[in-house]
């Protein structure tokens, strides 16, 4: 075992107590996290298939739903990602599950076109600001503790919305087995949007400092040229890749149900093993992203870009649920590279808005890709030459990816003095604490 690698992952650092890499504020963020990751694992995995085949959508208007959900996600990172600079995280994120919730309740009591498609941008422009948020915060810890372990952080604060994501399609699956429509689900999801409200305004402490929050003030609300080139160095190469990524991955169900004649229930209990695999790759995958984000980058995408073409070319339950546990590395590899980059590019005033701009250049890309995808569908009549087709353009950018990482300078992190803990003489009850 490397000498690097925490053989015990409960520690004391300089701040407080880490369990699995987090400290409390950050474990009660990530099981409020995990809530608010309910509200949309439980219908968004099958959402494609429900517009073709319950509402009875054309292809253009699946394309165009998804554009206008990345549409308000766009927007909605950009504005999050000021607000959460401006008032705190915490006040930002309690404000972003109203839309949410809203839009989930339209999805269910009016399931028809143009409206499905208004409500499900409604729905994503809240949840692009829980997902600034899940981020900002673990930035301003990492900030705090001298950016000791940052790949690892960002990666173990998803682990309840993982769980969650993996075991909601089973329930979603097991609802639809019997009878009930796919509509019911979106009221479900927005209660649990209600409930996540509420129990971030019960558990979630502000991470940002006031007097962060005042120097954050004091400077311009939109800031481009202050970010500085690594940023932007990092959002050009990896755009391209996003491009024919989100070209392709969001019609995977349609690809499943459509042409490979699986039910929607068997693509719900694959979604299971992707994400119950990714929850328990995330902490060992965080710590090796943090050996060397650059290269855990370019594994991450490369990973994604096997993967997806793989999806043209073999078929049946078992490869997808092969394909889907193989995809959880690459996707955790990514989470905790992407961000590290991203935060450790900026000052600790700028970071709600360095991700917060990221997620709105990146999303851009997907913006025109979902239409892009539907076209080429559209074109050829197969799903599974748009595969081909976004597999090889992944591959191709990738290169840009890696010339555009090797002139990126990171800064050095500091290194965190941790103490080991025996987990057998400590027990678990501080995560219930409310410091």
């Amino acid at each position: 075992m490397p000498p690097d690698f925490d053989p015990i992952p409960i520690v004391m650092s300089g701040r407080s107590r880490k369990v699995l890499g987090l400290n409390m504020n950050l474990w009660r963020l990530a099981f409020v996290t995990g809530v608010a990751q309910f509200s949309m694992s439980l219908w968004a995995w099958e959402f494609s298939i429900f517009l073709e085949f319950d509402v009875g959508l054309l292809r253009w208007q699946i394309g165009s739903a998804f554009s206008i959900g990345t549409l308000a996600m766009i927007i909605g990172y950009a504005a999050s990602g000021i607000i959460a600079d401006f008032i705190g995280r915490k006040n930002t994120m309690v404000i972003s599950f109203i839309p949410m919730a809203v839009g989930l309740l339209g999805m269910w009591l009016i399931p028809t076109w143009p409206f499905v498609a208004i409500e499900y941008g409604i729905t994503y422009f809240g949840w692009a600001s829980i997902l600034v948020i899940t981020t900002a915060i673990p930035a301003d810890e990492i900030e705090a503790d001298g950016g000791s372990n940052s790949a690892r952080t960002f990666t173990m604060v998803l682990l309840p919305a993982f769980l969650v994501d993996g075991l909601s399609p089973v329930l979603a699956s097991i609802l639809l087995e019997n009878g009930y429509s796919a509509s019911i689900l979106h009221l479900i999801a927005s209660i649990g949007a209600v409930v996540a409200l509420f129990a971030t305004m019960a558990f979630v402490r502000e991470s940002l400092d006031i007097e962060i929050i005042k120097k954050a003030r004091k400077g311009p609300i939109i800031t481009i040229r202050g970010l500085g080139k690594n940023f932007w160095k990092f959002v050009i190469g990896i755009s391209g890749f996003i491009f024919f990524l989100r070209s392709a991955v969001p019609y995977l169900g349609n690809l499943v149900v459509g042409e490979w004649g699986l039910t929607d229930a068997q693509y719900g209990y694959a979604w299971a093993f992707y994400s119950m695999t990714s929850a328990i790759v995330l902490y060992f995958a965080g710590t090796l992203a943090d050996r060397n984000v650059k290269v855990a980058q370019i594994v991450a995408l490369l990973g994604n870009s096997i993967i997806v073409l793989l999806f043209s070319v073999f078929q049946g339950f078992w490869i997808l649920v092969s394909l889907n546990i193989a995809w959880a590395l690459p996707v955790a590899l990514w989470i905790g590279a992407e961000n590290t980059i991203v935060s450790g590019s900026v000052s600790e005033e700028k970071k709600g808005r360095a991700l917060g701009t990221y997620r709105y250049a990146t999303s851009i890309a997907g913006f025109f890709a979902f239409s892009f995808g539907a076209y080429i569908w559209e074109i050829s009549d197969s799903l599974i030459f748009l595969y081909q087709f976004a597999g090889i353009g992944t591959l191709l950018f990738i290169v840009v990816m890696a010339l555009a990482l090797k002139s990126i300078d990171l800064p050095d992190r500091q290194k965190e003095q941790e103490v080991i803990i025996n987990p057998f003489t400590e027990s678990m009850s501080e995560m219930n604490e409310t410091k």
